[in-house]
């Protein structure tokens, strides 16, 4: 293996054999490169063919060619020096002891230790999950390697979006038609994992409920249109798409909910009340919620409890929820 210093053009940037990287964010690498240089050579195996793999480095030679530099200093296999296992291997643990993998990453070098090394999914749980900073378990396995199967846009929102691997395992679930009818609405919302894990549920369910296709469901019920209202904030749009898809999965829920809030507003509570209750109807308990930092703002949600029990306000709301 020799040091030298190879012009950028020599090396086969878009032969990603041994890549793991997606999507790297290179910001502070090009701020570091650019203030001292580069720390660290980068290893490359040189072809038959006479080009250049990079083993380590990808990512340095990104920002190396951004800044316009022509040549990176590289330490040089010949290709009969180094067989393609050992050269993933050199990969896989340059890229681990970093830190910095997202999981579409480890997905990718999971399965290409299975490709290169053709290890057992006992020795991938047991001596590689957790160099990926992930628990040992099949589990975990079996949810990284399922993200191969989304569409390389979808990868991408996964990414950009640091969607938790719970959400991105679902996703991957759906055909490569589906998933990019997904995008099309995931991409003006950014929930969090729960509540995406609920939207997919929803839309799932609908799907089979209907007999029809998930595109079919998007369709149908114009959810594009939600999220695409450029007057609505993300947690509005996230709301109402939630809104939407239970009024269409539990129709009779949403209506009983829908008059629920009908009736607590008609007791014209102060703003900063909240009267809570159980979205399913199954606890029969009322909870009211009151901020001030007045006595005559108690005085005043005092006054609105009383019109509305003289009004029967409130004997209506009990009778109405216990029926």
């Amino acid at each position: 293996m020799l040091l030298q210093h190879l012009p950028i053009s020599s090396i086969n940037i878009a032969d990603d054999s041994y890549r793991t990287t997606f999507a790297p964010r290179l910001e502070e690498l090009k701020r570091s490169i650019r203030t001292v240089g580069l720390v660290q050579p980068i290893t490359v195996r040189h072809t038959t063919e006479g080009t250049f793999q990079i083993i380590t480095g990808y990512k340095r030679v990104l920002v190396m060619k951004e800044l316009n530099r022509q040549s990176v200093p590289a330490l040089v296999c010949e290709h009969n020096e180094i067989p393609p296992d050992r050269a993933f291997l050199m990969n896989f643990h340059d890229n681990a002891v970093r830190g910095e993998m997202n999981i579409i990453e480890k997905s990718n070098a999971l399965a290409k230790l299975q490709q290169f090394c053709s290890l057992s999914e006992e020795e991938l749980v047991t001596q590689h999950l957790p160099l990926l900073n992930e628990e040992p378990s099949y589990k975990i396995l079996h949810q990284l390697l399922s993200l191969q199967a989304l569409t390389e846009q979808m990868r991408h929102h996964v990414v950009t979006t640091d969607m938790a691997l719970t959400s991105a395992v679902r996703i991957a679930e759906f055909t490569s038609t589906t998933q990019q009818s997904l995008l099309a609405v995931l991409s003006y919302i950014r929930p969090s994992g729960a509540k995406l894990n609920e939207l997919l549920s929803l839309i799932r369910e609908i799907s089979a409920r209907d007999g029809v296709s998930v595109e079919s469901v998007l369709d149908r019920y114009k959810l594009l249109t939600i999220v695409a209202d450029p007057d609505a904030s993300q947690t509005e749009k996230v709301k109402a798409l939630r809104q939407t898809l239970r009024g269409i999965r539990l129709p009779q829920l949403t209506e009983r909910q829908n008059k629920l809030a009908e009736l607590i507003q008609s007791l014209e509570l102060p703003d900063h009340a909240k009267l809570i209750t159980d979205p399913y109807f199954e606890n029969q308990k009322f909870k009211l919620e009151y901020q001030f930092t007045q006595p005559e703002e108690l005085n005043v949600l005092m006054m609105k409890i009383k019109g509305a029990f003289e009004k029967q306000q409130w004997q209506k709301i009990f009778d109405w929820y216990q029926a």
